[in-house]
């Protein structure tokens, strides 16, 4: 598979956009989301989202987790 200058840079991208601000993070995020919420069915999202779980490291875990209490806990006062 050829692979496109974005996908090489990815790793690159994700570490300046993590040493970047709340706003720059929080955009970065909803434009994945949007792109998988979109662009997938959603067995093949639960794939995706598997496949891509294969390949995290554990940083890239603690931030998810971390991620996920903060939506724990704003669903919690809903």
């Amino acid at each position: 598979m050829i692979k496109s200058s974005i996908e090489k840079l990815a790793n690159d991208i994700g570490f300046d956009i993590g040493m970047s601000d709340n706003e720059t993070q929080a955009k970065l995020l909803n434009g994945f989301g949007r792109a998988m919420a979109t662009s997938m069915n959603r067995r093949d999202y639960e794939m995706q989202v598997c496949y891509m779980f294969d390949n995290l490291d554990a940083k890239a875990i603690k931030l998810i987790k971390s991620i996920y209490g903060f939506i724990e806990l704003s669903e919690a006062k809903k």
